[in-house]
């Protein structure tokens, strides 16, 4: 698999010096630096039906005014991401927020938007909505009525307004991270709205603003073929085989000098990330970032405090970050690496084998792997003597078959397998695992999402937020062994 990711690159790289005939000459209102010369994406086609499930007290699920639940214990079909008639292709989940590409190149947008995350005013009249009393399989809930505020318009899956972007702009994918949402175009320019927030609570999106509340084009960043968010920064990898990083840096998780003088927020504006040369695929955690070479080398910086980049020289102290990209000792050329995410300390990767490989933080039950069975030479203890940190990157063993697609939480975790069925695993106290109504505050071993809505169906990737999860899959024929 890491041959054919280098035969991809390549040939974008030997297909970028092609003309485009059809470059639009600019008019007045367009809001882009110049018209890129090549299609280096394509958007999805497969239309997809979406399942969500865990918290919904800020209409994060999308389910408007389709339920009154503030939580869903296990996956539903959303109603208001039809696939017959919105036809959802793609989608991206923040911390609160989510967002998907549509079939006709829309961008629907819901969730919270109290830093214009989702891209358009949701400015309306909020009203109370009794929560309803019962629960997803039908039985009457003996919980005491309560009351939740709804904004429909953010709790509803609805367009960002496509004035905002030149005619002809076709997207090809969608990130959220945990304040701000990303849409890629096919031609490789970036376009972004919402905000980074610091650790002080402090907002900034650029140098110049604080909150961009509409779609506005990412200047120094072009000839994008990925994005991958984490919770406040943006990785990007470029067809030259680079990664470009921006967003907020307090834990080193941009993984590049930041040049003063040329900016007054340097760390907000798209710059290299010292990596060499070569870069086939990027990842990313809550906070901190991977990236896969061509010779199979996985390297990883940011913030290190479980030893979550895999490098554990460091792990363990509260302050620990890897300032700058680093190999990963453990996961090196030969060790066949397709795949890297991350948590907020663990990680997850997955190797050519269909090993969903995981490290980093043992006691919340992120890692899929149960705290006793692992060799005491593999872990690092506490002061307390207490299991706290996985050092060796160790196969998850509860998946039932080989692996192709994993995604990272803040503190829960997915695993697709190649007959397309879901397991998931983790911290669970709002549902976000996906369990049906099981009073399990921790999930442990992964586990399979089973319920009237997902059995059977070809399920294809997942999305964690801070508090909620979605999982999708192909609409229409079911057939083992679609890509």
């Amino acid at each position: 698999m890491i041959e054919n990711q280098k035969r991809k690159v390549s040939a974008l790289l030997s297909d970028s010096s092609k003309p485009d005939t059809t470059i639009r000459k600019r008019q007045k209102g367009d809001n882009f630096a110049e018209s890129p010369k090549v299609v280096l994406t394509s958007a999805p086609n497969r239309r997809l039906d979406v399942f969500v499930f865990g918290t919904n007290c800020g209409g994060e699920l999308g389910l408007g005014d389709a339920t009154k639940k503030p939580e869903i214990p296990g996956p539903v079909l959303n109603p208001k991401l039809s696939a017959e008639t919105v036809g959802v292709v793609q989608l991206a989940v923040g911390g609160i927020h989510s967002a998907a590409l549509t079939h006709d190149n829309q961008i629907l947008t819901w969730g919270v938007n109290d830093e214009w995350t989702l891209g358009r005013d949701t400015t309306v009249e909020s009203k109370k909505t009794p929560v309803d009393a019962t629960s997803d399989n039908g039985e009457e809930d003996d919980e005491d009525d309560d009351e939740v505020e709804l904004n429909l318009k953010e709790a509803t899956p609805l367009p960002v307004d496509s004035s905002h972007f030149p005619d002809g702009t076709v997207f090809t994918q969608l990130v959220a991270t945990d304040s701000a949402t990303f849409a890629l175009t096919s031609k490789g320019l970036v376009y972004s709205w919402g905000t980074f927030r610091d650790n002080n609570g402090t907002t900034r999106f650029s140098p110049k603003s604080t909150i961009q509340r509409a779609p506005a084009l990412i200047p120094d960043v072009k000839d994008v073929l990925k994005l991958v968010p984490g919770a406040q920064h943006v990785l990007a990898l470029i067809s030259n085989g680079t990664v470009f990083s921006w967003g907020n840096n307090e834990q080193n998780q941009l993984g590049r000098r930041m040049i003063s003088r040329l900016h007054e927020f340097p760390w907000l504006v798209p710059g290299q990330c010292s990596l060499p040369r070569g870069i086939i695929d990027i990842g990313a955690g809550i906070y901190h970032s991977f990236a896969i070479h061509k010779t199979g080398q996985l390297y990883a910086w940011g913030s290190n405090n479980f030893g979550q980049t895999g490098i554990f020289q460091s792990a363990g102290q509260s302050d620990a970050v890897i300032p700058y990209p680093t190999p990963v000792p453990s996961l090196g050329k030969g060790s066949g690496i397709v795949s890297v995410t991350g948590g907020k300390d663990h990680s997850l990767a997955v190797n050519e084998q269909g090993q969903c490989l995981a490290w980093g933080r043992i006691d919340n039950k992120a890692l899929g792997i149960i705290a006793k069975d692992i060799p005491t030479s593999d872990v690092i203890f506490d002061t307390y003597q207490k299991p706290r940190i996985l050092k060796v990157p160790t196969p998850i063993s509860g998946v039932v078959g080989k692996v192709v697609f994993a995604a990272a939480g803040t503190d829960h975790s997915f695993a697709i397998t190649q007959d397309r069925r879901a397991y998931s695993w983790g911290f669970n106290a709002q549902h976000q695992v996906g369990h049906g109504n099981e009073e399990k505050d921790e999930v442990e071993q992964p586990t399979q999402l089973k319920n009237k809505h997902v059995s059977g169906k070809m399920l294809v990737s997942a999305a964690a937020g801070g508090q909620f999860s979605i999982v999708v899959g192909l609409h229409g024929p079911q057939t083992n062994g679609v890509h």
